[in-house]
């Protein structure tokens, strides 16, 4: 096979072209949602969480999104699920991911690729040969993918394009990006996961980054059959060079429109919220602290003692007092034993009965 630069072929249907367009609309409200940087860090915490969990469920596995928040912060065990190995793998991928999409200079090429996917077998057995192209043939459901010998080529061929700066609009190279990985499935295990990771790593390098906020795994995963349904419309049985993606892109910008139209939305209420907080927060004698993890809770609707850690950067012991305290005068309900508790936003109440700091009990 010649060493080429890899061509896709598809068609702007005018169902692309008008998702296209309202990309762009929800884009622009997305880019100018002003938002405190600490705030923009704790959404893309939990968009992290919903990005692994949402990314492992579609290859079967079982944890949630708040199942993997709770592997965060704690000592492994010596001996783990391969659910959680595959969630604490994700969360290292799109932790790359993230770092790379701040790194304009370093070129997406095939070493790249095989990170990702190294990262997502991490741990797992060595004979799948994680990051190492496939030397085998392997099939996909009922899709039988390129012959092993031709992989090297097919993924030079690849790397070359994505390379390229005069490439489609970055939502269709995105969904290229992911479909053609797919087709050409170089590695035994984690094709999938790699894809979509890619298929992120390829907007948030571009005018379409949505803050580093959009979580297309946990989209896909929540319309699975329909995304395994787009892949076989587009793809076939067998791998074809000359395959159209179209059926693909038409489902991967409808997939991308819908993100933003949430994200467009979450970021404004997260807006309109913090604003309502901080107007009864005025009210409390609280310190920053305290007041960073009521407004945490009262977006998020609970917050742990994990959350109150990483958010505010409070030890275990005073961010587990500042929650005790928090409980006690109504604005946090507890909820479960010590070691699993999480504390639910209650409200504020009315504020004016409460008495001042010095009466309340001393921490």
């Amino acid at each position: 096979m010649n060493d080429i630069i890899f061509s896709p072929h598809f068609q702007l249907t005018p169902a692309i072209t008008a998702a296209l367009s309202d990309i762009d609309r929800q884009k622009w409200l997305i880019d100018n949602v002003l938002l405190m940087p600490k705030h923009e860090t704790w959404i893309r915490r939990e968009i992290s969480f919903q990005r692994a969990a949402g990314t492992t469920r579609i290859e079967g596995a079982s944890l949630d999104e708040f199942e993997v928040a709770k592997l965060v912060g704690k000592a492994v065990p010596r001996k783990i699920s391969e659910d959680e190995q595959a969630n604490l793998n994700a969360l290292r991928a799109y932790e790359f991911v993230d770092y790379l999409s701040g790194l304009p200079d370093v070129h997406l090429d095939e070493l790249v690729v095989r990170q990702i996917n190294r990262d997502f077998l991490h741990g797992f057995s060595a004979g799948l040969t994680p990051g190492v192209y496939r030397n085998g043939q392997n099939t996909v459901g009922a899709f039988n993918p390129p012959d092993q010998g031709d992989v090297p080529a097919l993924m030079r061929a690849y790397a070359k394009w994505l390379a390229q700066e005069d490439a489609p609009n970055p939502v269709v190279k995105a969904a290229i990006a992911h479909i053609h990985l797919v087709a050409v499935h170089p590695f035994w295990d984690g094709n999938g996961r790699t894809a979509r990771a890619l298929a992120t790593l390829v907007l948030q390098r571009s005018a379409y980054n949505f803050k580093n906020l959009l979580s297309f795994d946990a989209a896909c995963y929540a319309l699975r059959d329909d995304y395994f349904t787009a892949i076989e419309r587009t793809l076939g049985h067998a791998f074809t060079p000359d395959y159209d993606a179209t059926p693909w892109i038409e489902f991967f910008t409808r997939i991308v429109l819908a993100n933003a139209y949430r994200l467009s939305g979450r970021l404004t209420d997260w807006r309109r919220r913090v604003d309502q907080v901080h107007k009864e927060l005025e009210k409390l004698d609280i310190n920053h602290r305290q007041a960073d993890g009521l407004v945490f809770a009262a977006q998020v609707g609970h917050i742990s003692r994990a959350d109150y850690v990483e958010i505010t950067g409070a030890s275990a012991v005073t961010a587990s007092r500042d929650l005790a305290f928090l409980a006690r005068n109504g604005w946090l309900t507890a909820e479960g034993n010590t070691r699993a508790r999480i504390y639910r936003f209650a409200g504020f109440g009315d504020t004016s009965t409460r008495p001042p700091t010095e009466q309340m009990p001393l921490l």
